[in-house]
């Protein structure tokens, strides 16, 4: 019971910015220093008074724009003004955006991974199954997952919700004893199993070792004709690097920004921490003009998709490619994160989206 009154309590404030800026204030304070280390040379920290304004400038960026710390760096708030700073959707501001563009009711069959499967499975392309929590166990559940494992030698697990990439890996159900010990294990924590995508050679040459995906963020707006229109809001290319499996930005990949209208990518690679590359450091890949294969399907998917989910204005989509079925959903999120967008070129977004949330 207590336990299900604190995520009532948490599903509405964390959408509100004071709780997100005390919340990361409070749970990064002791790694403040340690981050701040990890941008900075020992020289520049060695003096004592740039240390403490700059320490003290990180702080007043977290509280005046929602900046989280590791922000600061990768947008380049040092030493810039209020107007540069300012034009950021930060991390601390970012939740506020989504309950005006979209009805609180859709969040929950987006970010449940299950739920969003099957909404959109025709997208998916492959099998997926799901073992909860609060499912009894018995004999069809466990033969349901011998099946999948006897048909997928290798499968994704992922939390039932998660974000950043946490949690997921690649199993196969010879890594248990036997399928009842399997489906327990998973049963404990709840979890998705997915057929594993076989990535086309396309998007396999930028990073063969993990599944390359774009973030396709989408924006219903209404036309000039009054009928629903969809705007592309800053597509991005994920790619993993040094030979992990996950391609996600915030756990360690690359990405580039992919023109809307070419499919084709117009900037170098980008990680989290700012750092930029003109090629991918493990393949030699160069990220500027770098095609996406059938470009136009992709739009078409997600622009289908983004209109299928009614009084949902804002929705980022995941697509993988294979040579067999072209693209497919990997996941959609509703709350997706805008910070890879915004790191690319240092580019502030908060404007262009109020201006189409004006438009909604």
């Amino acid at each position: 019971m207590l336990h299900g009154l604190r995520v009532k309590i948490y599903r509405k404030i964390r959408f509100k910015t004071w709780y997100r800026k005390m919340y990361h204030y409070h749970s990064k304070r002791h790694k403040l220093d340690e981050i701040i280390r990890a941008h900075k040379s020992p020289e520049e920290l060695s003096d004592k008074r740039y240390y403490r304004v700059l320490r003290r400038d990180m702080i007043h960026c977290l509280m005046k724009y929602g900046a989280y710390y590791e922000e600061y760096f990768s947008f380049g708030f040092e030493g810039t003004d209020d107007a540069y700073r300012s034009s950021f959707i930060t991390e601390g501001i970012r939740m506020s955006f989504y309950p005006r563009m979209n009805d609180a009711r859709n969040t929950d069959s987006l970010e449940n991974k299950y739920r969003c499967y099957k909404r959109f499975e025709d997208y998916y392309k492959r099998d997926v199954i799901c073992i909860r929590k609060r499912d009894e166990e018995n004999d069809e559940a466990v033969s349901q997952l011998a099946d999948f494992g006897a048909k997928h030698e290798k499968y994704v697990v992922k939390p039932i919700y998660a974000a950043f990439g946490k949690g997921v890996h690649i199993e196969a159900l010879s890594d248990y004893e036997s399928p009842l010990d399997a489906y327990r294990a998973y049963h404990e924590q709840g979890a998705v199993l997915e057929e594993v995508i076989e990535q086309g050679a396309a998007m396999a040459a930028i990073h063969p070792q993990s599944v390359n995906t774009l973030r396709i963020p989408t924006v219903v707006i209404k036309g000039t004709d009054g009928k629903p229109e969809v705007r592309l809001f800053n597509p991005t290319l994920r790619v993993g690097r040094n030979g992990s499996v996950v391609d996600n930005f915030s756990a360690g990949g690359i990405t580039a920004l992919i023109d809307p209208e070419s499919g084709k990518l117009y900037t170098d690679g980008v990680d989290k921490k700012g750092n930029s590359f003109e090629c991918h450091p493990d393949t030699g890949v160069r990220f500027k003009g770098y095609q996406i294969p059938e470009w136009n399907e992709a739009v078409k998917m997600v622009t289908e998709a983004a209109l299928a989910v009614e009084g949902n204005h804002y929705c980022g989509w995941d697509l993988a490619y294979t040579d067999k079925n072209g693209w497919c959903m990997v996941e959609a999120n509703s709350t997706a994160q805008m910070g890879g967008m915004q790191i690319v070129t240092k580019t502030g977004r908060k404007a262009e989206l109020e201006a189409l949330i004006a438009k909604m």
